[in-house]
């Protein structure tokens, strides 16, 4: 019974929280990869990081700085084994919290496979705390209202570019 609970909860857990899991499929991740074109330096998040396969892959690949962002604890717990099991503590991490509350302010690159509705925050959140030029890497939604700056259509993978001005004077007291 206890086993059941556990196993009913974990699967619940990710809906409650509005954060269901679906993994990037291989290709495509190959492809986000492709067309961004993170470099070593740079600084990559993957915002509702799963297990981690995105910043593992994109730190391994491209020499990039990487952050995974997810709210669930076991995910959390999971991924960081991955990253020490790797040898990447210098180069990969993961933080618990939830992916609209947390600081993006250092992305380069932001990588996502949200819900819809989320996307819309994400893209407010993103003029508020990302530096103009930085970029938001999608897979299967768009932000409303924006025009990427690189397509995929087929594999819908869509590029944003953060424009060249920001609204820090209004977060300003």
């Amino acid at each position: 019974l206890v086993v059941g609970a556990v196993i009913v909860g974990y699967f619940l857990w990710p809906f409650l929280t509005g954060a269901g899991y679906e993994p990037v499929p291989d290709r495509i991740l190959s492809r986000m990869i492709e067309l961004s074109q993170p470099k070593k330096g740079q600084r990559v998040y993957d915002l509702g990081s799963g297990f981690g396969r995105i910043i593992i892959r994109v730190a391994q690949e491209t020499g990039a700085t990487c952050t995974g962002v997810e709210i669930d604890p076991l995910k959390v717990w999971w991924t960081k084994r991955a990253i020490r099991s790797k040898g990447l503590g210098s180069q990969v991490n993961v933080v618990r919290s939830n992916l609209l509350d947390a600081d993006i302010s250092q992305a380069d690159f932001v990588f996502v496979f949200l819900w819809e509705g989320i996307m819309q925050k994400l893209g407010q959140k993103a003029l508020k705390e990302m530096n103009p030029g930085s970029m938001i890497v999608s897979y299967y939604h768009k932000i409303l209202g924006w025009e990427p700056v690189k397509e995929d259509a087929k594999n819908r993978i869509y590029l944003y570019k953060i424009p060249g001005f920001s609204y820090v004077a209004e977060r300003s007291p």
